[in-house]
């Protein structure tokens, strides 16, 4: 039987109609923390990121993945980005889900969705 999979935190941004105080490295970061501190977990408890990212030319930016997983202090953990232009939010959480019902070696999971 597989593993179960859930989402045990939320976070967002700041919701306004433009952020010049921050990047997009800046706000996933901050969209992250929120979401750690929601679920009671810190960095060191991420085994595996999964990022959702719109198609590189959508924005201009060449793999933003490893940009953004540098922004996180995520350097050195497994790491998927998932690509699907508008359906990009939905697909993540699909794979994710996925990824942690898997028998695989990396037991916890956490994703977001940048974009």
């Amino acid at each position: 039987m597989a593993k179960l999979a859930a989402v045990v935190g939320i976070g967002q941004t700041k919701y306004k109609t433009r952020r010049g105080d921050v990047s997009i490295a800046g706000l996933v970061r901050e969209a992250a923390l929120n979401a750690l501190e929601d679920a009671g977990l810190e960095w060191d408890d991420i085994e595996a990121v999964i990022i959702g990212k719109a198609p590189d030319m959508f924005e201009g930016v060449i793999m933003p993945e490893i940009y953004l997983t540098d922004a996180l202090g995520c350097n050195g953990k497994p790491m998927l980005r998932v690509h699907t232009a508008g359906s990009v939010g939905g697909s993540t959480a699909l794979v994710a889900a996925s990824h942690v019902q898997t028998p695989n070696p990396v037991p916890e999971l956490w994703m977001f969705r940048a974009g």
